[in-house]
């Protein structure tokens, strides 16, 4: 087989890892109240009313059995939503394998037992993992639902052990597992032989190192298992349950997890990103910006990347004795501005920072202003996988957008309607629009895409996983014609030059774009 065959293969088993980390709760959840075997076609409302759920985290669950071929999605002019059943012979094959893994949602399982020195055997950890080992350790052939499965039995524990480095500078074998206890070292290895990740000679197969060499790809979706873990709760329960107030440890994601995760996804669009940076700071000084703004700047590494960038492979880079370059680090969380000052001050950046929302340019230039006498709209503005997760406002203008979006948008438990969280999406760029005209928006972004393109690639994308993890957690993403279209609206548009779209341009999930004037 090619290498580039082999590849294909294994990240389609990646992608189905991920999709059933996410639709296993889902499908569990719904078919407790017997919504999926008895299904019958009607409209969101209606579904709702008839199963006392929150109609907000139902539309994201419906969607995302759409996703996955099981139902299909048609949305009014007016807004109202209808849900069809496919013909579908596998359903119940679907749920019954489902359940064998049901305990990783039902139990709140500890992934850190893994590293203590005692036994583990009566844990529900164990018990779960070594039940998938004996039903499946003979089985050759594997369905779609059985990856699905090994995915919710094998990321966590993926996750867990390379968060504590057991998979760093591996070669043949994974020597970092003598560190074990005996009776985890064990299970893990049978796991390993299990899934293909090892031989049963414990050698490393050519697809246990794609698996392993990949880890943080599994960390974004791993994070959200305490979301996923209540979806129950957020359809038929009490939907408050995530909720934290300002300053509290989030219930709903393990933050540093999804940290991990998400450096190990940015590290792929650098190179793209650095053909932008590179192009601007390039051109005669007299059209560059003063330096640049990254918005959300989290732990500062993105900044950091930049500041090398524009060092070591531009003009500019020559030139900053004469032309410093003013550089502004900006974060919603307190916590992520010392982290960032910290970051940087230990590599010699020097950097400006201030607390701001992306939701409020206006207040946020006048900030900038009075602080460090600097003018918004001279920097280069950047931010990355940002607008999707800002904070929703009611918009002000009269809604007079059709519906483009399929997407199941909501807040804080009521359900946005598309045509609104389209319209605030365009008043919120317009807000940023005035800061733009010079430089534009550096944007690198996540989409969603129409259900029935998803299930249509199923092994392709893992289009239900970031769905779910958006969705459950009031998260905004739009399809990349529609983000386009309403950037569009309120003038801008992509740099020609530098309009990249991945995993391709037939299937975008994500866009790196420099967003200027029309």
């Amino acid at each position: 087989m090619k290498a580039k065959q082999k590849k294909e293969i294994f990240l389609s088993r990646l992608f189905l890892h991920l999709d059933g980390i996410a639709i296993i709760p889902t499908v569990l959840a719904l078919e407790n109240q017997k919504i999926i075997s008895e299904f019958k076609n009607c409209s969101l409302s209606e579904i709702s009313q008839q199963n006392n759920a929150n109609e907000a985290y139902l539309n994201v669950a419906l969607r995302l059995l759409c996703s996955q071929g099981i139902l299909e999605q048609n949305i009014s002019d007016d807004g109202e939503i209808y849900f069809n059943k496919k013909n579908n012979d596998n359903i119940q094959k679907r749920i019954d394998t489902y359940n064998l893994v049901a305990g990783v949602y039902e139990e709140s399982i500890d992934y850190s037992i893994l590293h203590k020195s005692h036994n583990i055997t009566n844990t529900a950890l164990f018990q779960i993992t070594n039940n998938f080992i004996k039903k499946y350790q003979k089985t050759k052939e594997r369905d779609i639902f059985y990856y699905h499965i090994e995915g919710a039995i094998l990321s966590p524990i993926i996750v867990e052990l390379a968060l504590k480095g057991y998979f760093d500078n591996i070669t043949n074998t994974i020597t970092n597992f003598k560190q074990l206890h005996p009776l985890v070292r064990q299970l893990i290895e049978n796991l390993f032989i299990c899934t293909q990740i090892l031989d049963h000679n414990k050698t490393i197969t050519d697809y246990g190192k794609f698996i392993l060499n990949r880890s943080t790809s599994y960390g974004v979706t791993v994070s959200y298992l305490p979301t996923f873990q209540n979806i129950k709760n957020l359809i038929f329960g009490n939907y408050k349950l995530l909720w934290t107030t300002s300053g509290d440890t989030e219930k709903h994601v393990d933050r540093g997890m999804n940290v991990w995760g998400s450096g190990g996804a940015h590290n792929t669009y650098f190179k793209k990103i650095d053909k932008i940076i590179i192009d601007v700071f390039n051109r005669p000084i007299q059209e560059q910006p003063q330096g640049f703004i990254d918005v959300g700047c989290g732990n500062g590494k993105f900044i950091e990347h930049v500041f090398n960038v524009i060092c070591k492979k531009t003009q500019r880079g020559k030139q900053l004795n004469q032309y410093p370059l003013t550089i502004i680090g900006c974060d919603y969380n307190h916590k992520a501005i010392e982290i960032t000052q910290k970051n940087l001050h230990k590599v010699n950046i020097k950097v400006k920072t201030i607390i701001g929302d992306i939701s409020e340019p206006n207040l946020l230039a006048k900030k900038i202003q009075k602080k460090y006498q600097v003018n918004l709209e001279d920097l280069l503005n950047m931010r990355s996988f940002l607008d999707h997760n800002r904070i929703y406002y009611t918009p002000k203008n009269e809604i007079t957008q059709k519906i483009k979006s399929s997407g199941a948008f909501c807040k804080k438990g009521q359900r946005i309607t598309n045509n609104a969280l389209q319209q605030n999406f365009k008043e919120h760029l317009e807000k940023w629009a005035p800061y733009l005209k010079k430089y534009g928006l550096l944007i690198v972004e996540l989409h969603t895409m129409n259900p029935k393109e998803a299930a249509n690639n199923i092994g392709k994308i893992a289009m239900t996983a970031y769905d779910a993890s958006h969705g459950f957690s009031d998260q905004y993403i739009l399809e990349y014609d529609v983000f386009l279209e309403l950037a569009s609206d309120v003038g801008l548009r992509p740099d020609p030059m530098h309009e990249y779209k991945l995993p391709s341009n037939e299937l975008t999930i994500v866009s790196i774009n420099r967003l200027v004037k029309k």
